[in-house]
């Protein structure tokens, strides 16, 4: 059983090990990690600093810091559930507000001449979040799942072997899903699954 959402005093009486799982998934959130992802690529990719920081700074602020802005403001005006969007149908109208933003930045990366990897890292975040949302019509998939599984594929491409360490986080932010009751194994799974194809694939062939 879990506790209430927001309540200090019942999350305080919650076994540790939700404890932690709760902190995951809060530390290691969608947003958090395509911010980094985003710098990452973009000092991977970009001849200078400068152009690092416009280019990760687009991807960034339209793939993850703007559509969050607008949940959090849903949250406090109580349109929104909660920052995870925990009901199915909220992630479903939401989506089309997502997928519009990140798809503003990858036109803005490409009509600018950004690298190709950081338009081909934008495109696969769209294809996925697009990909996400028609499963969501039907069944609540993980978007932890899926993006950090994204994020871990676009980082071993990028960097090589050595970056297999980030599955460890994966495995981690997967498990956390499941502890706090947001999804079952099955839709962590496929979150998993589905963030591997669509970034290992778009990823690839557009960088």
């Amino acid at each position: 059983m879990s506790a209430r959402r927001g309540d200090p005093a019942m999350a305080q009486r919650l076994p540790r090990r939700l404890r932690v799982a709760r902190l995951v998934g809060e530390l290691l959130s969608p947003p958090p990690i395509l911010v980094v992802l985003a710098l990452v690529v973009a000092f991977h990719s970009s001849p200078t600093v400068r152009m690092a920081v416009l280019w990760g700074g687009i991807a960034a602020l339209l793939a993850s810091v703007l559509p969050y802005a607008l949940i959090l403001r849903g949250v406090r005006r109580g349109r929104l559930s909660d920052k995870n969007l925990s009901l199915r149908e909220q992630r479903i109208r939401f989506g089309v507000v997502a997928i519009t933003s990140i798809l503003l930045g990858l036109v803005l990366l490409a009509v600018f001449d950004a690298p190709a990897e950081m338009v081909a890292l934008v495109a696969s975040i769209a294809v996925g979040v697009a990909c996400g949302w028609v499963i969501t019509l039907w069944w609540k998939i993980s978007v932890h799942a899926a993006i950090a599984a994204g994020a871990a594929t676009v980082l071993l491409l990028v960097f090589g072997p050595a970056l297999l360490v980030v599955w460890s986080l994966v495995a981690v932010i997967a498990w956390s899903r499941v502890q706090v009751g947001d999804h079952t194994a099955a839709q962590v799974l496929a979150g998993v699954a589905l963030g591997v194809v669509v970034n290992a694939t778009v990823f690839s062939l557009l960088r």
